[in-house]
């Protein structure tokens, strides 16, 4: 686990000064190209969800 996490380029001290639910949506976190990049497109749907 430690050399995937140094292959991510997280840094031990970054790991052991997070809180394991940190690490884990840092993990799971869509990539760059997948986010959205308008913030109007971002405040569009989350006006259109409800918010």
């Amino acid at each position: 686990m430690a050399n995937q996490l140094l292959e991510q380029g997280i840094l031990p001290e970054d790991f052991y000064n997070s809180s394991f639910s940190d690490m884990q949506q840092a993990l799971n976190a869509k990539s760059r190209k997948d986010r959205i990049q308008d913030p109007y497109e971002l405040a569009r749907r989350v006006m259109s969800e409800g918010g």
